[in-house]
């Protein structure tokens, strides 16, 4: 197993009704997002309930999206979806449980991705692994090892956004 086995209670209960508990971090994601995103079509890993999905195709953007709660059962450390001009993840890699698991969903994603990547990722601070249940923080340079460094980094509260242009434009 890949992910933690309780995430997808864990969104079902907590994300049911939208990305309550978050209301400033959403916010925060969202402008980091829209600024992010080129035209075209996005693949939106880990989208639970479908929140940001939501938000994105009000937006304008064709959007595809996985997710465990939704019952789709897509492991991204040994699948590939077709070829997308974004590809979006919030706030799902730390479920990953192996650093050679996240470096294969990297390697998806960057296949996956003809123009943007854009991931909103916990980074690990001092005490993270004290005070949170997720252990499996993995640092910027976990990231950069296998994308690159980053086009931006922004602070979205709890997440940072990450982003990389790919393609022959990059």
């Amino acid at each position: 197993m890949i992910f933690n086995p309780n995430m997808k209670r864990h969104w079902t209960r907590k994300y049911g009704e939208g990305f309550e508990g978050h209301t400033l971090d959403s916010t925060l994601i969202e402008a980091a997002l829209r600024k992010s995103l080129v035209e075209g079509t996005v693949f939106e890993i880990g989208a639970g309930t479908g929140y940001f999905t939501k938000v994105m195709e009000g937006w304008g953007y064709d959007v595809a999206a996985t997710d465990l709660v939704v019952g789709d059962t897509m492991d991204i450390t040994k699948e590939r979806r077709g070829e997308y001009d974004n590809v979006v993840a919030i706030g799902v890699l730390h479920h990953i449980l192996e650093i050679d698991d996240l470096r294969s969903a990297l390697e998806n994603i960057k296949a996956m991705a003809t123009k943007k990547i854009s991931l909103a990722v916990k980074l690990p601070s001092e005490d993270i692994r004290k005070r949170s249940r997720h252990a499996n923080r993995y640092g910027v340079l976990d990231y950069i090892g296998v994308l690159g460094s980053p086009v931006t980094v922004t602070e979205c509260g709890y997440l940072s956004m990450l982003e990389w242009e790919v393609g022959a434009d990059a």
